[in-house]
């Protein structure tokens, strides 16, 4: 096959979610394109870097867009270069280097509004809703998404309509409002079913379970996440089976069913440090410092915690780093005017789940 026959066909696993076939296809594409094809070159490496990205391989990823920025600069495409900042900057953002990525989406951005492409805007406001939320800056997250919303309304992109209820509904979950944030994934998983996009299917249902988990309906909660994670398994995406794993484990942990629990947590674990996710090795020393508390283990929670505030050095992840507060908080029995101050500093970013003083095991969003 030649190489515009191993695209389109590259094209075709991509469309139904078979992300790693897809990556060797535009990978062999790319070795037999020719020289003298460089928008197909650039197309390659585009789609390369977004199935990468899509299964948590975001080194390769971020090279595969830097290459095709360097072609799109070389042919003095503006919207190619747009597009190759977008993807670029969601790697950064999934390997936690996000103020490179911010730049690079604000630049796409400025691209997008000068030649007047709303869809490209549209797709980068999404990029940036997403930024945000990583970051703990909830307020803009939120005011992102919906512009973003608004703009994919009127391209009508299904897709994308699809992405931003899910960025809403993980917002409206920290916000405290379990009900809207049901109602966006809902939304999100019906278009994603409409349009056959299995990521987007599995996205959603860890979405619909997580927003159960937190109205305390665990036995639905529990449904979805296995759905969600059937997905993921099937479409090779370790990044997001991660975060379904660390949600089933917390839907266990609330119930009390702590083995199960960890072994959830220690599975999200290895894939969270095989794809350089620092938020969700945060988040598994605070589950696990859960634990260790309620059995008796004082220390070993207070050594976790540690780690935790470790992996935050430097980091803008203004949520993750309150959390911790709280679990020091309640590991070291603090007093209720502690924890108001705690929550003032939540709601202060537009995170509003915490109700009153809260002990282990927490429900956290």
């Amino acid at each position: 096959m030649d190489a515009k026959e191993l695209y389109e066909r590259g094209e075709e696993f991509r469309a139904t979610s078979q992300f790693r076939k897809a990556v060797e296809t535009f990978r062999q594409a790319l070795e037999v394109v020719p020289l003298s094809d460089s928008a197909l070159r650039l197309l390659l490496l585009r789609r390369l870097g977004d199935c990468l990205r899509m299964v948590g391989n975001f080194e390769e990823a971020k090279s595969a867009y830097s290459k095709a920025l360097e072609v799109a600069q070389e042919v003095g495409d503006d919207l190619e270069v747009a597009d190759s900042l977008v993807g670029l900057g969601l790697a950064q953002r999934g390997l936690g280097e996000l103020e490179e990525a911010f730049r690079n989406f604000e630049k796409a951005r400025e691209i997008y509004e000068e030649y007047d492409d709303p869809e490209g805007e549209a797709f980068t406001l999404w990029a940036l809703g997403g930024l945000f939320r990583v970051m703990g800056e909830l307020k803009k997250a939120r005011e992102v998404f919906t512009e973003a919303l608004f703009f994919f309304e009127h391209c009508d992109d299904p897709s994308g309509l699809g992405y931003c209820h899910c960025g809403l509904g993980g917002l409206e979950r920290v916000a405290g409002n379990f009900e809207r944030s049901l109602y966006h994934y809902s939304t999100a998983n019906a278009l994603f079913h409409e349009i056959g996009d299995r990521f987007g299917q599995a996205y959603s249902f860890c979405g619909v379970g997580n927003a159960h988990r937190m109205m305390g309906h665990f036995p639905k909660a529990l449904e979805y996440f296995q759905k969600a994670a059937k997905l993921y398994e099937e479409i090779g995406d370790e990044v997001s089976y991660a975060w379904t794993l660390w949600s089933w484990g917390t839907a266990l942990k609330v119930l009390g069913r702590f083995s199960e629990a960890q072994e959830k947590f220690e599975e999200a674990q290895k894939l969270f440090t095989k794809t350089q996710d620092t938020r969700g090795r945060v988040y598994y020393c605070l589950s696990m410092a859960e634990i260790a508390f309620l059995e008796g283990r004082k220390n070993r929670a207070l050594a976790l915690l540690e780690e935790a505030e470790a992996l935050l050095a430097g980091r803008p992840f203004r949520l993750e780093r309150l959390h911790v507060k709280l679990y020091r908080w309640i590991v070291g029995h603090g007093e209720g005017t502690e924890f108001e101050k705690i929550r003032k500093e939540y709601q202060i970013i537009g995170a509003n789940f915490l109700r009153f003083p809260s002990s282990f095991p927490l429900n956290i969003p």
